[in-house]
């Protein structure tokens, strides 16, 4: 049987136009109409936010300045790790997500009338190796930086954090919020205080894979039912600084597929473009 071959022309303009449309596919199932339920009219429209190019969030990228679009993320997201808590005749869950951005997962589930609350921080990524929130170790108290990737100030021991680049978009949708380091343990929580946490790609900012599975641990203390843990593709310029990371990454999915520990089983593992990177742990 003879085979059919499809030549691309090897150039800037092809090569371009092919990294768009696979980065479509990858990312389809965050934007698309995934099951025919609407979003409902009181989730529309943009926020309320003046001068969205000042400093604070210059470091923002322009996708999560639109309200429109984290909702729709967000609404497809709620439908694929938390349909259960998608309805208004639901008992109140207490949630809390940690590293909320823009809030748009809190905003979904405060409409089907749950107790949110928000977690973020300032951004601590760019700085090289060990300078790097994604290669420091949990509770690293060497890792002192003075102001984060876009110049706002960290707070000093004991004191409360001021500002971080998402503030002016969670007042505008007054979400509460709780403002610590997620790579410092133990958070300023009870055990138990909430039914429900989340945290969507998020704890690659708080410290090295090998110490991941140390931060679920501190989410199984502070959480009664349901963790849902959505990781980030593992990006070959982290994956190669340093070398151990990639390893680190694989045994950290490895350890939540498998995950029974702390009184919390794995139930289910999602495809995320293009990888299992989504967890959901549920108290047996």
């Amino acid at each position: 049987m003879k085979q059919s071959v499809i030549e691309l022309e090897d150039t800037p303009k092809e090569v371009q136009k092919l990294k768009r449309e696979v980065r479509k596919l990858r990312v389809g199932g965050d934007y698309l109409d995934l099951v025919g339920d609407p979003i409902p009219q009181a989730l529309e429209g943009e926020y309320n936010v003046d001068e969205f190019d000042e400093r604070l969030t210059r470091g923002i990228q322009r996708k999560y300045k639109r309200r429109s679009s984290n909702i729709q993320r967000c609404w497809n997201r709620t439908q694929l790790f938390l349909p259960e808590l998608m309805h208004h005749d639901s008992p109140s869950q207490r949630v809390l997500e940690m590293s909320t951005a823009h809030g748009g997962m809190l905003e979904v589930l405060r409409h089907f009338g749950h107790e949110v609350m928000g977690n973020d921080y300032v951004n601590l990524l760019r700085s090289k190796g060990h300078g790097s929130a994604l290669f420091r170790n949990l509770n690293d108290s060497s890792f002192t930086p003075k102001v984060d990737d876009f110049g706002i100030a960290l707070p000093e021991e004991g004191e409360e954090l001021a500002d971080w680049p998402y503030r002016k978009i969670i007042e505008s949708i007054d979400i509460p919020m709780a403002l610590f380091d997620g790579g410092k343990t133990p958070y300023p929580f009870e055990d138990k205080s909430f039914d429900v946490l989340m945290c969507m790609q998020a704890i690659e900012h708080y410290c090295h894979p090998k110490d991941w599975m140390k931060v679920v641990d501190e989410f199984c203390r502070i959480t009664n039912k349901t963790i849902i843990i959505l990781l980030n593709p593992k990006m070959e310029t982290i994956a190669g600084e340093p070398g151990d990371y990639a390893v680190a990454f694989d045994e950290a999915r490895q350890a939540l597929r498998q995950y029974r520990k702390n009184g919390f089983v794995c139930s289910s593992s999602h495809m995320m473009w293009g990888e299992t990177l989504g967890f959901k742990l549920t108290a047996r």
